[in-house]
This record gives structure tokens, C-alpha cells and sequence, in this order.
């Protein structure tokens, strides 16, 4: 049984949308002791075959494969756990909902790196069908910019992003300042290395 999230994304829709089918009983729901929705595979299987959106996901295996991705700005947050907690909180969500985690990849640097190692590998992956998902913890993890044309791309390949965690509802005003500042620190960084740099050669 697949929490609403992992469905929603297997199936390339949104989660109100598969709220509304189910008050449309277009879809069947499993509640559990708490409340949460649960699908079956037969259930997804049975959606998929009906629109054949995704339909190079491996649907007789058991457990769906998928990726996980990890990322922290710097060494220092390295070293104080933070990647290593972001991948073993990714790691028990896999487990719940009955993910096969075939590779971690994990990047130490701004989102705003575009040259990041784990995640050209990622993508070089993707592109060989390796695995069908992608868990994150934040969106913001696989980049500051440019989620949406990422999250197309991957798609090409039939490989959704599944983000565990949401961030806080923030006006488009907070998010805008919170991006401003991103830049200006990626910039000031390349800027205090440089000057490091010509100050080494004097």
C-alpha cells in the first residue's frame, strides 16, 4: 500500500487530484487507523494502464525503485550531520512506503551551483531508466532556481521528484527576498575567492 504522495506522483498528478477522484470514486482509497490514505499497486496499475502516462515503470516488482538525493551548502553543515540526516530521514521514508532505494546521491554546495557532481550523475542515471523516483527532503535541496524545468526534464524519462517535506507558506514577497539574498551570497562567495586568489599571487 502506497501513501497519496508516492501515487500522486507515480501517477504524474497532483495530490488534490487524487482526492478528487476519490470523492468521484474514481480511484480507491484504504484508510488507516490514522486517518491517512493508502493505495494499492493493483489500484495505481490500474489507472496507469487506463491513461498509460508512465508506462515504463516497473509495475510487477514489488517495491518501485527509486533514487535519493541529498544536499547542504557547505563542509562545516557537513560535518555537524546535516547531509547525513537529510539521507537517513529519506531513507526511513523509503522504507514506509515500500521504496527500493537503488543509488544516493549527495552534493556539498550552493543550490545555485549548476556544476554539481551528484546531480549530473543523477540525471546521467535517470536517462538510463535506472529508477522512477526521486525523494527529496526540500525542493529547494535539488536547486534554488529552475525546480519546475528539472521536474519537466525528468519527466522525459518517466521519473517524478517526491518531495517529503514542504516548506512554510510563505507570500511570493518572503520567497522573493529569500532568492535575492541566495544570489547575492553565491556571488559574494565567487567574489571573496577571487580576491583570495589574485591576493595569493601578489
Amino acid at each position: 500500500m502506497y501513501s497519496i504522495g508516492i501515487a500522486a506522483s507515480i501517477l504524474g498528478v497532483c495530490i488534490k487530484t487524487i482526492r478528487r477522484w476519490e470523492l468521484k470514486k474514481k480511484i480507491c482509497c484504504v484508510r488507516t487507523l490514522g486517518g491517512h490514505r493508502r493505495i494499492s499497486m493493483d489500484e495505481i496499475r490500474r489507472l496507469l494502464l487506463r491513461h498509460r502516462k508512465t508506462p515504463s515503470i516497473e509495475l510487477e516488482s514489488p517495491n518501485l525503485k527509486c533514487a535519493i538525493y541529498a544536499r547542504v551548502s557547505s563542509h562545516k553543515q557537513s560535518k555537524r550531520g546535516g547531509l547525513d540526516r537529510q539521507i537517513e530521514a529519506l531513507k526511513r521514508y523509503a522504507l514506509v512506503n515500500h521504496l527500493c532505494i537503488i543509488k544516493v546521491y549527495k552534493d556539498i554546495g550552493s543550490g545555485l551551483n549548476t556544476t554539481r557532481k551528484g546531480l549530473w550523475k543523477l540525471i546521467r542515471d535517470g536517462k538510463k531508466h535506472d529508477f522512477s523516483i526521486v525523494l527529496l527532503n526540500f525542493k529547494d535541496r535539488l536547486t534554488r532556481f529552475g525546480y519546475m524545468y528539472l521536474k519537466s526534464y525528468l519527466l522525459e524519462f518517466n521519473i517524478s521528484l517526491l518531495c517529503i517535506n514542504k516548506l512554510d507558506d510563505k507570500s511570493p514577497e518572503s520567497e522573493l527576498i529569500e532568492d535575492l539574498v541566495a544570489i547575492i551570497h553565491s556571488f559574494s562567495g565567487k567574489l571573496y575567492r577571487m580576491r583570495r586568489t589574485e591576493q595569493g599571487k601578489n
